[in-house]
């Protein structure tokens, strides 16, 4: 039985442990490094604000919500073209049928105007055919449509002027003198007392103003022309 040969047994030198490196100094550097670009961010992030200006935030709209009492909308739906609805005309108003008004009374007929809603104007006639404050006529005639508070013209008899009196075969009365300054003493005649003297006419005095006898005479007879004294004067003349 043949053996392995043992192999040599080696020797290793042993060499000296070498020195532990100097650790190197990385945060200084870092911490510039972090420094550097925080500014640059600042930078960018001041340029970036200045240059841009969005305006004053918005003011969020409240959008009311819809009172149950109040009547739902017409929602004709997206895209939908509906005409709008043309407002209903107004009714049109009622006439009223104009009466007949000839022959009654102009009260009367202002009465039944009223009743219809008309109104009236009047215009006189004189005419001997129809009693006076009697219509004769209208416009518009009767039967005619109008509407409420049309005017309606009525023609009114006029009662004639009353005939002038026949004339007079009297005579006219007796003019009255103008009013004068006459002397009671004497009421048949009117002697004025201004008169320097009165005789009678036909008897031998001088006047100068005459009188025709026989009048009455009252005393005190200023002008004595009752000498006998018994009332009269000028009883010859």
């Amino acid at each position: 039985m043949s053996t392995s040969p043992t192999p040599p047994t080696r020797h290793w030198r042993t060499s000296p442990t070498p020195p532990e490196p100097k650790p190197k100094r990385r945060g200084p550097i870092l911490l510039a490094a972090t420094i550097g670009v925080a500014l640059l961010v600042a930078m960018a992030v001041g340029a970036n604000g200045s240059t841009t200006d969005n305006g004053p935030a918005p003011t969020p709209t409240t959008i009311p919500s819809p009172d149950p009492a109040d009547p739902p909308l017409d929602d004709p739906g997206e895209g939908s073209d509906a005409p709008e609805q043309d407002p209903q005309p107004d009714p049109e108003p009622k006439t009223v049928e104009v009466p007949e008004l000839s022959g009654i009374t102009w009260a009367g007929a202002e009465q039944i105007l009223t009743d219809y809603g008309l109104k009236a104007t009047t215009r006189y006639r004189s005419t001997d055919q129809y009693p006076a404050h009697t219509v004769i006529s209208q416009s518009p005639k009767a039967g005619a449509g109008m509407l409420p508070g049309t005017t309606v013209t009525l023609v009114v008899a006029k009662a004639k002027p009353a005939p002038p009196p026949p004339p007079s075969t009297a005579p006219p009365p007796p003019t009255t003198a103008p009013e004068q300054n006459c002397d009671p003493s004497y009421p048949d005649v009117c002697l004025d007392p201004a008169v320097e003297d009165y005789d009678c006419a036909g008897g031998t005095g001088n006047g100068p103003e005459y009188v025709e006898g026989p009048i009455r005479v009252r005393p005190p007879d200023p002008f004595d022309l009752d000498r006998e004294g018994d009332g009269w004067g000028c009883e010859n003349g």
